[in-house]
């Protein structure tokens, strides 16, 4: 039973993953060809830039947005600590000093807007800094201002500010109340999990299962506008697809269910990142966010319109789930793999094109090769010295009889609560 529960959780947990992967491996090489001829991005930049553009000179005036779930939870969270986003803004910004013929390395070309959020940290300071002379300063050109040894400025009182502005945790310092606060939030994640794991199995073994059992039967189109309703609402896809997951490990959710659902949650959750990118519209945010929209409605029409395409993500998932429920270390490997090894390699190789095309080229085939040959050994005969072939069609069995047994528990009528009918 429990076995059966970590494949079927597993498998949902992991659906979405396998979308987004599927959607990179097919977008991705599109986006670097379709750039390497025309010089300058692929479909989804143009689509993009077009969107923005539009937006931009629609001469739309700016749109505020705060996330109802940031309201409820700031007033706690400023107890705890409350940053000071003008001292983690400059931080990012270090100034570069001028390049020129007459500059002597003092001078520094710093932009109206960073200028602006010094004068948050430390005003005076700002007043006092002295401004190179003019024939220097026409190099830095529009909306920005020459300033002599900025860098003093920056290394004095950015780098020395407190990061932690306000909040209890301020005696600590920045590490010690960054390592805090970071520590008391996961602990805060994991115990609100699970009891919202807790809550919805409590809720499953009522007649609330038949309820949500007629839900999951609805349109997968349907499904997909649910989730993305949900996620909108709550303002988070991750608490939507952790919401979701218990349910696929009871059964009550199917894996194939799962994905409609998990693909509404990514559509919710860029229409937040729009709106957040709406309250300060710069050309570059609302061109990001919208790369991250028409990210996932490309991937959406790939994947799953069509019944065989949606297959490959779901049975992708699926057998992910399958070796989980063997091997207990699968999800550890997973997480190591998928979100730290992989990645890491890419930006590897992206750093190698960068230092040498050759090599890049080389690495590119080779990593490919490589792929290809631990796929066909896969496919011949390789996966079943993982799980063998007999203990593959044992398991078979046992998740027929497992689901037969629990169609049944839910054909037959809970039982009337005495008294309750005669109420009625």
């Amino acid at each position: 039973g429990e076995r059966l529960e970590l494949e079927r959780a597993f498998s949902g947990a992991t659906v979405h993953d396998m979308f987004n992967m599927l959607s990179v491996i097919t977008l991705l090489p599109i986006e670097v060809i379709v750039d390497a001829i025309q010089g300058q991005g692929g479909p989804i930049y143009w689509l993009s830039m077009a969107l923005t553009n539009a937006l931009v000179g629609s001469g739309n005036k700016e749109i505020s947005f705060t996330s109802p779930t940031k309201i409820i939870v700031n007033p706690l969270v400023a107890q705890f600590l409350h940053p000071n986003k003008n001292v983690i803004e400059a931080l990012s910004l270090q100034p570069q000093p001028m390049s020129c013929e007459s500059c002597s390395g003092r001078e520094y070309c710093i932009g109206e807007s960073l200028i602006e959020n010094w004068k948050h940290i430390n005003e005076a300071a700002v007043e006092a800094l002295q401004y190179c002379d003019p024939g220097i300063a026409a190099g830095c050109g529009e909306e920005t201002s020459c300033i002599m040894d900025a860098d003093r400025f920056f290394a004095d009182h950015v780098e020395e500010a407190d990061i932690i502005h306000t909040g209890f945790l301020k005696g600590l310092g920045d590490t010690a109340g960054g390592i805090v606060a970071l520590l008391l939030s996961l602990l805060v994640i994991c115990m609100s999990l699970f009891c919202m794991v807790k809550l919805l199995h409590s809720l499953i073994l009522g007649r609330a299962k038949a309820i949500i059992l007629k839900a999951t039967n609805m349109n997968d189109y349907l499904a997909m506008a649910v989730g993305g309703i949900l996620t909108f609402i709550v303002q988070s896809s991750s608490v939507v697809t952790s919401a979701l997951t218990p349910l696929c490990g009871i059964g009550v959710l199917p894996v194939h269910k799962m994905l409609p659902m998990t693909l509404g949650a990514n559509i919710g959750t860029t229409f937040t990142a729009l709106l957040a990118a709406l309250a300060v519209p710069t050309h570059d945010s609302l061109q990001i966010a919208f790369c991250h929209l028409l990210f996932n409605i490309l991937g959406i029409i790939v994947w799953f319109p069509l019944p065989p395409m949606r297959r490959i993500v779901v049975n992708a998932a699926k057998m992910l789930g399958f070796y989980a429920s063997y091997w207990r270390l699968v999800p550890l490997l997973y997480i190591l793999v998928m979100f730290l090894a992989v990645p890491g390699l890419c930006l590897a190789v992206s750093v190698l094109y960068g230092a040498s095309l050759a090599a890049g080229i080389v690495c590119s085939v080779l990593g490919l090769l490589v792929l290809s040959a631990i796929i066909a050994w896969w496919n011949t005969g390789g996966c079943y010295r993982v799980v063998s072939k007999e203990a593959r069609q044992q398991r078979e069995i046992e998740v027929a009889e497992r689901e037969a047994a629990e169609r049944e528990k839910d054909i037959i009528p809970p039982p009337e609560i005495e008294g309750v009918q005669d109420a009625v």
